[in-house]
C-alpha cells in the first residue's frame, strides 16, 4: 500500500489531520478541517474529495433543513424560523460518499506515475452533516461561522492550487471525486453540467458545459463536442474500453438508456471552477458506484490509468 494512503487511513481512524513527513514533489497543508496535498510544479490536474469527511465536532451544528419560501419557490438556508423549515423541499443532504477520498488518493498516485507529475488534492475532513463544500455557501454551512470558515478554506485551497497550475501556461482540469449508492445502473457518471434532459434529446452545447475550454481545443483538431462528450473521443468511451460502464459514452449516451434514468450532471464545484464562464481550467464531476470505492486498491490504479491516458492526450504536462 502506498505510504500516503496508509497515512491517510491512520489519520481518519484517529480523527486527526496528518502532520507527518511528506514525500517528494509536494507538500501538506491543513487548516480549518481541510487538507491540501500539494502537487508537483508542472502538474495540470487538481483533484478534490468533498463528501468523505469523518469529523463531527459538536461545536458545529448539524445541517438539517432550510425554510421554504412559497412565493419565490426557493430555500432560505440561514433562517431560524423552525415552523417554516421544510424537510420535503429544503432538506440538506448529509450522507457521505464513503471511501471517495481514499479512491482519490489512489487516483493521485497512479496519475503521478503515468504522467510524471503529482496532482494537487483537496480533501474536506468534516462529515457532510456538518459541511457540504459542493453546495452554495449558505446551503453548505447553514450560516454557521465555523462551517463557513471551513468552506472558505476548502475553496481557498482550490483557488491556490489553480494559481499554481496556471503558472505552467497549459490547459488543466479539475476532477471532483464523488460516490453514490442510490442509482441502480451502477455506471460511472461523468458530469459536464449537461442536464439529463439535454443528454436525452441530444442538445449538447459546449458553451453550457464545464469543459468549454477543452471543447474549443478539440474542435481545432476536428473533434466535435458530441464526440468529445459521448463519442469515440470521450472519457466515457475510454472507461467503456477498460471494461467500466460509463455515462455519457457511446454505449450509454444518455440517462434514458439506463433502467432508472438517474445521473448526476455536476454540482457547485464543477460550476464554480470549470471553464463554462471562461478560463483554461476545465472541471469534471466523477460519481462512482460503491465497488470501485470500497475496493479502491484494485480499481484505483485501473481508473487512474484511464484518467492518465485522457490527461496525457488533452492536458499534457510537457
Amino acid at each position: 500500500m502506498n505510504l500516503l494512503i496508509l497515512q491517510f487511513l491512520l489519520m481518519g481512524a484517529a480523527g486527526i489531520p496528518f502532520q507527518g513527513a511528506w514525500p517528494p514533489n509536494g507538500g501538506y497543508y491543513n487548516s480549518h478541517y481541510v487538507d491540501w496535498y500539494k502537487g508537483s510544479s508542472r502538474t495540470t490536474v487538481i483533484l478534490s474529495a468533498p463528501h468523505d469527511g469523518w469529523l463531527r465536532p459538536s461545536s458545529i451544528p448539524n445541517r438539517e433543513r432550510g425554510c421554504y419560501d412559497s412565493k419565490t419557490r426557493t430555500c432560505d438556508w440561514t433562517c431560524s424560523r423552525t415552523k417554516y423549515k421544510s424537510s420535503s423541499k429544503c432538506e440538506a443532504a448529509s450522507s457521505s460518499d464513503l471511501y471517495s477520498a481514499k479512491l482519490a488518493m489512489e487516483l493521485r498516485d497512479k496519475i503521478a506515475i503515468e504522467t510524471g507529475e503529482t496532482p494537487h488534492l483537496i480533501v474536506n475532513q468534516l462529515h457532510r452533516s456538518k459541511l457540504d463544500p459542493n453546495r452554495e455557501r449558505d446551503e453548505a454551512t447553514l450560516g454557521d461561522f465555523q462551517a463557513g470558515t471551513a468552506f472558505d478554506t476548502y475553496h481557498g485551497f482550490i483557488s491556490k492550487a489553480r494559481e499554481l497550475v496556471k503558472q505552467n501556461g497549459r490547459p488543466a482540469v479539475h476532477l471532483d471525486i464523488h460516490g453514490y449508492s442510490s442509482h441502480k445502473d451502477l455506471w460511472f457518471e461523468l458530469g459536464y453540467l449537461i442536464s439529463n434532459s439535454n443528454l436525452d434529446r441530444g442538445y449538447l452545447r459546449a458553451s453550457d458545459s464545464s469543459i468549454k475550454a477543452l471543447a474549443a481545443r478539440a474542435s481545432q483538431t476536428g473533434v466535435s463536442f458530441t464526440d468529445l462528450v459521448r463519442g469515440e473521443e470521450s472519457l466515457g468511451n475510454m472507461f467503456q474500453q477498460a471494461g467500466y460502464k460509463a455515462i455519457p459514452s457511446p454505449a450509454w449516451p444518455s440517462p434514458s438508456r439506463g433502467s432508472h434514468g438517474k445521473y448526476y450532471r455536476g454540482g457547485y464545484t464543477t460550476q464554480r471552477w470549470g471553464s463554462k464562464d471562461g478560463g483554461n481550467i476545465d472541471a469534471i464531476q466523477m460519481e462512482l458506484p460503491p465497488e470501485p470505492r470500497q475496493k479502491s486498491e484494485v480499481h484505483g490504479p485501473m481508473i487512474g490509468k484511464v484518467l492518465a491516458d485522457f490527461l496525457n492526450k488533452w492536458y499534457p504536462c510537457y
